[in-house]
């Protein structure tokens, strides 16, 4: 069996139902929302034509092929005696496995389930009919339905479908932790294109490197194409990346930089990588993406300028990497391009496979079907509403994105706003498509969230959703409420990381509003970019203006690349940009502006004083501010938020400030402030950040009245040797970050009042340079001092002592203090062994230990689970079975843990020369081995080490990597291939068992790339259907490909698990290896090899486990 036959039977979700109810309505409904998110899934339709195995195929699936079994009940469910069965088996597995069982009830109440009410009174009248002398199975029945409608699930009730089945994939989503981007439930019209696109992936390049682009007008579809193929498709590579909003992104300060190191994050699964600017970033792209198989999307690029700066030039990409790319520009790729991105030889081969999809409005009946589910929750359309749908679907003109927000902006309206909003849409023509838009915004039932969505276009797009919160709640707005509306109407998203984000079409519209309420732009509410230049310039804003933003710095950098720039330049400047202080700004432009509250002026430098400015400011911005210290004449008594990032600062202001409202104060790269201002007047403020403040030495006595204060961020406060004691007394701190602060040796010793931390991030500080630092981490306690690690709070969920250089002394035999810990980061510390006192930790889930080079033994910790190597077909579990699940799952990471040779219950590495000769003779079933050095791949710590061979010990099982090229003449059954089978014979003695098996498999590389998933050995018995599976977190690595290796493995089994007259199967995986020949040959108790009178079967003599699925 194949990789990829392995991989195309094994399944997400089991999805179980009554196929005359729901087949061809909700539950395909939910089947497709769920393909499209890249779960896989077995869908049972009962009216599928059954041959004889059929019930062994629908066992197999629930048993062992599914982690989550979905069960949808509808009305007819308790009828079908083959529905009720699967579900007794489904429940049969949970109770033996950690196999979910998801409850649906559709169209009825888990009552009328569990108590057999109703159509299911109906149905079990019936059975008991039919099934009078199997009255325990009816029985059983009961009991299932019982049961199942216990567990609680998820109930329609009077709910639209569609919010229901989006309820139903979050959940799964949850259930299976499964990383995908997020894609409406419902599509209509993008099969056919997502067909074709996998098909380009999987063609006869799949070996060469290839790009694509998908193009389209804005809304038609193309990043939701592209994430649907991405989500289907990650699984296939060895790295991937989906870089959202290219064009808007690159456009922010660092926006290129922040996409360099998302692309690198992302591809090395998470491991983050500091870039000081985009060459840096561009070099490390290309050290990421020359070694795997990568999928890169590129969303929304509009000129390869943009794809240049990102990645360079002469990419070296692996071969069989993608690139997906999508732009309203059809012609965005092209022959030159594709020989400046590519080196030479991958452009060679990717002229070819370089394709164009473009995305087609959708057709008439694709266009109501979407409407309907936005508009209605399913595809069936009231009477009343008919003689409208149509007429207002033919104005959307296929555009799926206005399809949905005219279809959700109707939902649940009557007939008459129906015929209002048609007669609405008659005078506006279908081609613009800006006003169709519109609609949804007039839809909004109050000013209020008009209001709160023209702020949000203005500012906020891309924002952190809590920090518009605090922000806009300052403005009198009921922000959360406000933005559950939005979202409702299909005018907000909330991104997986919390974010505010908006389609640029929705973004134009709301900004044409804004454009059209004067045609003097002093007049307008709110003012942004050019128009905000310009009326502080002309000195012509009004009372109307209540927002206003300007990011100098970067309007004048973009208008300066054009030769028809309106910027005035002085003759005398020699800068590159036209600095801020050489345009003639005052602050009495802003004289008139008596109800601005929203005030953005990053870079901008005004003249004049402050008495007559805006005094109702409620979020003030101006990253770049020039002066040493406030005004002492601005009022800003009514801040909510004050973020001077980038500033000149030396102090923020002279005396105490009163600011009862300021939540948020940012003074991050403030790199001339020595001092942190007095916190006194500042009785509401929540988060503090100082971050990179290289000059800062001195935090303030009275930040300790800060009780309300939740984050304090003082990283990479260089200059900063110690905290005031005062710092113990905030009791509502939850994270205080600390990392960086390279001379800091001494914290206090009230850090153990501080009742509320969770999380401490300490790296690279100074504790473990001074005496001080070292008895506050010793349990020793200091009469002077009075702390220790037993004075951290007990509150602490994540402490992170990354690069402090502790030695292994410093971890105490006690931390009962920090029972509450969850996770511990180590790394880069010269530690060599971990201290036992760690199994104290009982709630640990994450210990992070990378590049502890010295690290050699990691003691059995609460996480590790007890791991067996054999079990039956319904319990095999995922592809790394036999290894904890903790290491793949980044609950411990141990990357570049070099000299780790010892995870106790877990694995050992020893050196071959510890064995004698007899027992490598009896471990390996081999006279002598060849004790030339060898080199071995760890896949857990991704290192390569070069040594004698290595004898691994790993979950009972014994292996070994030494260089040869021919099975040992002990072992009788061989084979050429990767799997092999026999018969075995009836033993002399009826006590005698088979006590282990040994395997010799000959292999060399299939091409030069480090593996990043070890090859997998499986036992069958496929008489007593159970299966062993061994993947070793090691691998050897022959010097070349044309080199070959023999890797020996000792592999002991139980009693009753191999007996006489099974048929047993050995077969190997082979993920980038080449198998040369395959020996087999195994021991019973008495020590009685069986070499002779096997029957031996040809690979094609027998069906391997396809009917069982690994």
């Amino acid at each position: 069996m194949t990789v990829s036959e392995i991989s195309r039977c094994s399944y997400h979700v089991f999805l179980s139902f009554r196929g005359e109810d729901t087949r061809k309505s909700f539950t395909d409904h939910l089947y497709t929302a769920l393909v499209h998110l890249g779960i896989q899934i077995f869908r049972d339709d009962e009216e599928i034509e059954r041959g004889n195995n059929i019930k062994d195929e629908i066992e197999k699936a629930i048993l062992h092929h599914s982690k989550i079994s979905i069960v949808v009940f509808s009305k007819n469910y308790a009828a079908s005696t083959w529905c009720l069965n699967e579900l007794v088996m489904i429940l049969e597995h949970k109770k033996s496995s950690k196999h979910s069982v998801l409850p649906v009830f559709y169209d009825v109440d888990p009552s009328q389930v569990k108590n057999q009410t109703g159509s299911y009174a109906e149905a079990f009248t019936q059975h008991e009919q039919n099934f009078k002398s199997e009255t325990n199975m009816v029985q059983r029945w009961r009991n299932a339905l019982k049961e199942v409608a216990d567990i609680g699930g998820m109930v329609l009730h009077d709910r639209h479908e569609s919010q229901f089945i989006q309820d139903i994939v979050k959940e799964v989503q949850n259930k299976l932790h499964l990383i995908s981007l997020y894609v409406p439930p419902y599509l209509v019209g993008i099969d056919s294109l997502v067909t074709q696109i996998n098909q380009w992936l999987e063609q006869d390049g799949a070996n060469k490197v290839g790009s694509v682009t998908i193009c389209g007008i804005g809304g038609i579809g193309k990043t939701t194409i592209a994430k649907v193929v991405y989500n289907q498709n990650i699984l296939r590579f060895e790295g991937y990346s989906f870089l959202a909003d290219v064009r808007e992104t690159s456009q922010d300060c660092n926006g290129l930089v922040r996409l360099q190191r998302q692309l690198i994050s992302d591809i090395l699964k998470g491991k983050s990588h500091k870039i000081y600017n985009i060459d840096n970033g561009i070099n490390k792209i290309k050290e990421v993406v020359c070694c795997r198989r990568v999928l890169l999307v590129l969303d929304d690029v509009d000129e390869l300028e943009k794809i240049r700066k990102l990645m360079g030039t002469q990419i070296p990409f692996h071969p069989g990497s993608k690139i997906i790319i999508t732009s309203r520009n059809r012609c965005l790729l092209n022959a030159y391009f594709i020989s400046q991105m590519f080196d030479s030889e991958a452009s060679t081969s990717c002229g070819g496979l370089s394709k164009l999809f473009e995305v087609k409005e959708l057709a008439s009946s694709e266009s109501l079907q979407l409407f309907n589910w936005y508009a209605f929750g399913h595809n069936s359309v009231p009477e009343s509403s008919v003689a409208y749908e149509r007429s207002l679907v033919k104005h959307c003109g296929g555009l799926p994105l206005a399809l949905q927000v005219l279809g959700s902006s109707l939902s649940s309206k009557s007939v008459s706003s129906w015929k209002s909003a048609l007669e609405k849409l008659e005078e506006i023509p279908d081609s613009k498509i800006q006003k169709i838009l519109r609609i949804s915004y007039d839809s909004l039932e109050d000013d209020h969230d008009k209001n709160l969505f023209l702020d949000i276009v203005c500012l906020f797009i891309g924002k952190d959703r809590d920090y518009t919160t605090t922000i806009l709640d300052g403005c009198d707005y009921y922000t959360i409420i406000g933005i559950e509306n939005l979202v409702g109407k299909s005018l907000l998203i909330i991104n997986e990381r919390n974010k505010l984000m908006m389609h640029q079409m929705i973004r134009d519209m709301g900004r044409e509003i804004i454009r059209q309420e004067s045609s003097d732009i002093g007049k307008r509410s709110r003012l942004w970019h050019k128009n905000a230049f310009d009326v502080i310039r002309e000195k012509i804003g009004s009372r109307t203006v209540k927002c206003l933003t300007i990011n100098l710095k970067g309007l004048l950098e973009d208008k300066a690349k054009r030769t028809n720039t309106t910027l005035h330049f002085p003759k005398h400047s020699k800068s590159q940009f036209l600095m801020a202080n050489d345009v003639d700004m005052e602050t009495q432009a802003f004289a008139k502006m008596k109800r601005l509250k929203l005030l953005q002026l990053d870079y901008v430098r005004l003249k004049g004083d402050f008495k007559d400015f805006p005094k109702r400011l409620r979020w003030l911005r101006w990253h770049g501010f020039w002066m040493q210290s406030f005004p002492v004449d601005f009022d800003i008594n009514e801040l909510v938020v004050l973020d001077m990032r980038n500033s000149k600062l030396k102090q923020v202001w002279k005396d105490t400030e009163c600011l009862p409202n300021l939540k948020i104060l940012n003074l991050n790269h403030s790199h001339s402030l020595l001092k942190t201002p007095s916190f006194s007047g500042l009785p509401s403020l929540e988060k503090l950040m100082l971050k990179d403040c290289i000059n800062l030495v001195e935090v303030d006595q009275s930040i300790g009245e800060l009780k309300m204060l939740t984050f304090l961020n003082l990283k990479d406060c260089t200059s900063l040797r110690k905290l005031p004691r005062t710092i113990g007394s905030l009791i509502s701190l939850e994270e205080l970050i600390l990392s960086g602060c390279s001379r800091l040796d001494d914290v206090p010793r009230e850090l153990h009042n501080m009742e509320s931390l969770k999380v401490l991030n300490l790296d690279e500080t100074a504790i473990y340079q001074s005496r001080l630092g070292l008895q506050w981490l010793l349990l020793k306690r200091s009469k002077g001092l009075g702390f220790s690690w037993a004075s951290l709070p007990g509150s602490l969920v994540k402490l992170s002592l990354e690069s402090c250089k502790l030695s292994d002394d410093v971890i105490p035999n006690d931390l009962c203090n920090l029972a509450s810990l969850k996770s511990l980061n180590l790394s880069r510390n010269p530690i060599h062994y971990l201290a036992e006192s760690l199994k104290e930790l009982t709630k640990l889930d994450e210990l992070v230990l990378t590049s502890c080079t010295e690290l050699q033994m990691i003691p059995k910790l609460p996480f590790l689970p007890n791991v067996s190597g054999f079990s039956t077909v319904s319990a095999v579990k995922s592809f790394r079975s036999i290894l904890p699940c903790f290491f793949s799952s980044k609950r411990c990471v141990i990357f570049g843990c070099e000299k780790l040779t010892e995870v106790q219950d877990i694995f050992k590495l020893e050196p071959i020369e510890n064995f004698d000769a007899e027992e490598i003779r009896r471990l390996f079933n081999v006279n002598s081995v060849n004790k030339n050095r060898v080199q071995l791949y760890n896949c857990l710590t991704d290192n390569i080490m070069l040594a004698t061979p290595q004898v691994l010990q790993e979950c009972g099982i014994t292996s070994t990597f030494i260089l040869g090229s021919e099975v040992p003449i002990g072992y009788k059954h061989r084979t050429n291939e990767h799997r092999i089978s026999f018969l075995l014979p009836t033993p002399s003695h009826p006590d005698e068992k088979i006590r282990w098996f040994s395997l010799c498999i000959v292999f060399s590389l299939d091409s030069d790339q480090i593996l990043d998933l070890p090859p997998s050995v499986y036992i069958f018995n496929e008489t007593k259907r159970t299966t062993g599976r061994y993947c070793s977190s090691f691998i050897g690595i022959p010097k070349t490909n044309d080199n070959t290796m023999l890797w020996l493995i000792h592999w002991p089994v139980t009693d009753c698990q191999f007996e006489g007259g099974d048929l047993v199967s050995c077969m190997i995986v082979p993920i980038h290896l080449r198998i040369r020949k395959f020996g087999v040959t195994y021991e019973s108790e008495h020590n009685i090899r069986y070499e002779y009178g096997f029957s031996y079967l040809s690979p094609g003599t027998i069906r391997l486990w396809h009917n069982y699925s690994i």
